[in-house]
């Protein structure tokens, strides 16, 4: 299968090579990292930008033809990122030529052969009628049933059976169907910043941070500009000095990646042939989708993504958590909101979910919580 965009063919056949999942080593039960662990999590600072990236490699196809192509084609594919056996059915919502999309957006922490934990599960939700997007954050402490592993920590299901386990858990969990996964773990993040230069972020949480070569930086509440990887490294990391935590950080982190996909998708970096090749290249580089998202879907799933240019179109969201505790093994949790996420998956599975947020309007970006979760604590 190929499509045709002005002229150019882009063909389905070089779709970038298969890798299977490294070896574990036994997996830490019950997922969770230490607060005073300094190791950087870049899928967490820019995992979503892909998506945006996907609509902007669209259009710019238009402009840059086989080069372009070819770059989207380095992007790795692995089939085995999508579980088997019985799942949800897939959603039925439709609006003229599209479906609406659960696309499971994974940062993982992987080192040497260990298959890693999660940091980070983002599912992005597509309308039907390509008008609005979605970004719900599952907080990594959230205390789950983990099939075929009891009770643990969201990102425990990554560690104990890699991406098609975590798909598992979150079907589960929601009872919405995942149609795509994005899993990353970038190392070396910062280059997608310097490629795309300034971001201005709205920041939710003031807060002084410092970075690894001990520079300090001032992040006042409300725009921030965000001039290059090594701010951005201070600003996204950052999470024992802020009120609420984990929950701030992701928080902040969410603002982050909404400022940079929409970076990504103004004219300075998209009618720029090295600038946009160069971030292209990046995200090629430290990304690994589903096999089924070949070239001619992603290109597809673009062009139906062009229409999503306005901050106010990009909602993040909050999967929801009644408040916090403490685990068998003494670690802290979050508690989930039972009935809550169960309106969520119908929300995800229906494409419903501006009726969510009207009706549970605390899950939304800027919500701050009323209690602080204490410290996290790994066993092992």
């Amino acid at each position: 299968m190929s499509v045709r965009w002005r002229g150019v063919v882009l063909d389905e056949s070089s779709t970038g090579t298969e890798k299977s999942p490294p070896a574990g080593r036994e997996p830490v039960p019950a997922g969770g990292l230490s607060r005073a662990r300094p190791r950087v999590r870049w899928g967490r600072v820019a995992i979503v930008t892909v998506a945006v990236l996907f609509a902007t490699a669209a259009v710019a196809m238009g402009l840059f033809g086989a080069t372009l192509n070819n770059a989207v084609s380095r992007i790795t594919r692995d089939s085995s990122l999508l579980p088997g056996g019985s799942r949800p059915p897939s959603g039925s919502a439709t609006n003229g030529s599209y479906t609406a999309m659960n696309i499971l957006l994974i940062g993982s922490d992987t080192r040497g052969t260990d298959q890693g934990r999660s940091d980070t599960f983002i599912v992005l939700h597509l309308s039907a009628d390509r008008k609005s997007a979605y970004l719900v954050s599952f907080p990594r402490d959230m205390w789950v049933a983990i099939p075929g592993h009891g009770k643990a920590k969201i990102n425990a299901g990554y560690s104990y059976g890699g991406s098609a386990l975590a798909v598992s858990t979150i079907e589960q969990l929601t009872g919405a169907r995942i149609d795509h996964v994005v899993v990353t773990d970038f190392t070396d993040f910062i280059q997608l910043v310097d490629a795309v230069g300034p971001v201005t972020v709205d920041n939710p949480v003031a807060s002084v941070a410092v970075d690894d070569r001990g520079v300090k930086y001032q992040f006042p509440k409300g725009p921030l500009v965000i001039t290059d990887g090594r701010m951005a490294l201070a600003f996204a990391r950052q999470r024992e000095e802020l009120p609420n935590g984990d929950l701030d950080r992701t928080l902040r982190q969410r603002a982050f990646l909404k400022a940079l996909a929409l970076k990504v998708a103004k004219p300075d970096v998209l009618a720029n042939p090295a600038k946009l090749n160069a971030v292209i290249d990046t995200i090629g580089t430290y990304v690994t989708v589903d096999s089924g998202m070949t070239n001619s879907v992603i290109y597809s799933l673009g062009l139906s993504m062009t229409g999503i240019t306005s901050p106010d179109q990009i909602h993040m969201v909050q999967a929801p958590i009644t408040g916090f505790g403490t685990s068998p093994d003494g670690e802290s949790i979050d508690l989930v909101d039972a009935a809550g996420v169960k309106a969520l998956g119908t929300a995800l599975q229906n494409d419903t979910m501006d009726q969510f947020v009207a009706t549970h309007p605390t899950t939304e970006y800027g919500n701050t919580p009323t209690a602080v979760p204490s410290p996290s604590v790994t066993k092992g």
